[in-house]
């Protein structure tokens, strides 16, 4: 008999919590057993996220109506919630897991969850890119009552290990790739053209997408831009909401001189304006000086671009080498500018090896594993 599964996670139109990563997981899962989603009102502590937790501009909308039911500061949502799934006879609980931050609620559900429901985390992180005092013990005392931990790359079970979690099974999955109907229409070839054409029709067009935070490096990307040889005509385009001031950004792209060559659009970014920005680019680049797994890797591929990234954390387990794309040593601009270089010197190289592993790495053979691994776990 296939598991009943209660998903606990903030779905789109919230942007928060890997969203789009769960209406896509969601929207697999429902091909392979019964599901409950239970949605979240407020996914973050108030005042602290940057911005607006809801998208209410892109068209996505899950296939299945979701109620949002949870809210970060009132346990009585979380009380709520749990009275769902035994209403569902769910056999499992599913839980997405993002930052520390979430621990109150996180540690609660997974408690106080009826006996014989298996307890669930998917591990997008495990610990924080930028940790904060008792990060480790959060983590430890959340991840500690879960009968399942899910990782998306190699690195992750070191840092479970790491926090005395090894203990618990491990499913050691992948971040499934993206495809259009998980996102937004694909742009037409006349939409294309004139986005690259608004953009001065370079040789190259380049992609930093995402929240900017320290960690991300586009200060390296800005760097390496700045050194490309002068008959490489590229721009780069910055699309992602900033979680610091772009000030010193600002200041760097200044001292480079190379702000007819750079467009910031700082803001949290829509499917259909995110669909446009990577079928037009020609290239991602992840800059990255660490990184548990990527979702803008996924996303770069889904939409047949290749990925210039550093050699950290879970990215060489996303991005094969010299196949779907460059690999470069973290905090080195000069090494990112010589694989942009290449990348742009051979065009189409890439493009078989992204489309071949489409299948492999979809949201549908990872509900398969996910519902498998809990047949065997039962």
């Amino acid at each position: 008999m296939p598991p009943r599964i209660a998903v606990m996670a903030p779905v789109h139109p919230l942007t928060v919590g890997a969203a789009a990563f769960n209406t896509a997981m969601v929207d697999a899962l429902h091909e392979c057993c019964p599901v409950e989603v239970v949605g979240w009102r407020r996914h973050y502590p108030p005042l602290l996220y940057r911005g607006s937790e809801r998208d209410e501009r892109s068209r996505l909308t899950p296939t299945r109506p979701v109620e949002p039911v949870l809210d970060w500061i009132n346990p009585f949502t979380w009380r709520a919630a749990l009275q769902r799934l035994d209403a569902f006879g769910a056999s499992a609980l599913v839980l997405p897991w993002v930052h520390a931050v979430m621990s109150p609620p996180y540690r609660w559900l997974l408690r106080h969850a009826a006996p014989g429901i298996r307890r669930v985390v998917i591990c997008h992180n495990v610990l924080p890119h930028e940790p904060f005092p008792g990060t480790r013990r959060l983590t430890r005392s959340v991840l500690g009552n879960a009968d399942l931990l899910v990782t998306h790359g190699p690195q992750q079970a070191a840092e479970l290990a790491d926090l005395d979690l090894e203990r618990i099974p491990v499913l050691e999955a992948f971040h499934p790739r993206f495809v259009s109907e998980d996102l937004a229409a694909i742009p037409s070839h006349a939409e294309i053209a004139v986005e690259r054409r608004r953009l001065g029709d370079p040789e190259l067009v380049l992609l930093f997408f995402g929240a900017v935070r320290p960690y991300k490096g586009l200060d390296v990307a800005l760097e390496a831009l700045a050194r490309l040889p002068p008959d490489l005509e590229a721009r780069l385009v910055v699309a992602g909401r900033f979680w610091e001031s772009r000030e010193r950004y600002d200041r760097l792209v200044s001292r480079l001189g190379i702000g007819d060559r750079v467009e910031i659009r700082d803001g949290y970014v829509s499917n259909e304006d995110a669909a446009l920005a990577f079928s037009a680019a020609d290239a991602v680049v992840l800059p990255y000086r660490s990184a548990s797994q990527s979702g803008v890797a996924q996303l770069a591929f889904a939409y047949g671009k290749p990925v210039v990234a550093t050699n950290v954390g879970g990215l060489p387990a996303a991005i094969d080498h010299d196949r779907t794309g460059l690999l470069v040593p973290p905090g080195d601009p000069a090494a990112l500018a010589r694989a942009v270089e290449r990348v742009a010197r051979e065009p189409g190289r890439f493009h078989a090896a992204i489309e071949a592993e489409c299948e492999s790495t979809s949201f549908r053979r990872y509900a398969e594993l996910l519902t498998a691994a809990l047949g065997e776990h039962a």
